[in-house]
């Protein structure tokens, strides 16, 4: 008897995101207060603000970057992300694909460690892959030539709602980003994105109940696209003109 190929699992969500002034920032979380508590990494982190650092993946001539310029509707990301500050400290590395069908988004991803990251990306091959993701990263990094293209980095607060298991709320602070070709380049020459902005994201499966809307609505929040993918490549690499998302 024939046994099934392994499947890849998402998490399959719907995302929000909002640009916030400070002044919006604070409005916004005093007003949630009651309705949030923070995750495990916020609660442990400094100033209740962890790190999240990714690598993103294109080709040469950044097919996947004028997909979301342009708009298209079914579009793919490539990316290495981490929680750790330094290669000292051995950190845990997820490999994920997102997957953006309409306004519909699908994650899938698998851990890997710094020894098996820093494999792949001298040799472009998992030594042992232990997950289909690692499978079917590998198999796309091949067929499209891509190659790692910009490194983003910002500081995270996340948050669950009491009631609402599925809804999660983050806001991003002091967004950056760097040409690089790893997870943690020796001398990065950091750009800082959008000023003292702060993005609001809201991941959810369901509807958003009534009191989240409103908070949103009595500030002011309007939706808008952020691609912190996009933002750093137009950040970091001034050789790309793109008049919509200077």
């Amino acid at each position: 008897m024939q046994t099934e190929a392994p499947q890849l699992t998402s998490e399959t969500r719907f995302e929000r995101k909002y640009r916030c002034t400070y002044a919006q920032y604070y409005a916004v979380k005093n007003a949630l207060s009651s309705f949030i508590i923070p995750d495990p990494y916020t609660k442990k982190a400094p100033i209740n603000k962890y790190l999240v650092r990714s690598l993103y993946f294109d080709s040469y001539d950044l097919p996947i970057l004028l997909e979301k310029i342009n708009g298209n509707a079914s579009r793919v990301k490539f990316r290495l992300r981490t929680y750790g500050e330094s290669a000292q400290e051995n950190p845990d590395i997820r490999v994920e694909m997102k997957v953006r069908q309409a306004n519909l988004t699908k994650k899938y991803g698998a851990l890997i460690d710094l020894e098996a990251c820093t494999h792949f990306l001298a040799c472009r091959h998992w030594e042992k892959p232990s997950d289909p993701v690692l499978t079917e990263f590998e198999r796309q990094v091949h067929a499209r030539s891509l190659f790692p293209k910009i490194l983003v980095e910002y500081r995270r607060e996340g948050f669950f709602t009491h009631d609402i298991k599925p809804l999660r709320i983050t806001f991003d602070h002091k967004m950056k980003s760097t040409t690089s070709r790893n997870l943690f380049p020796d001398q990065p020459k950091w750009q800082k994105h959008l000023g003292s902005i702060i993005v609001l994201e809201i991941k959810h499966q369901g509807e958003l109940p009534r009191w989240l809307l409103n908070i949103v609505q009595s500030n002011q929040l309007r939706l808008v696209s952020n691609s912190k993918f996009a933002l750093g490549m137009m950040s970091s690499r001034r050789d790309l003109i793109f008049q919509g998302w200077r």
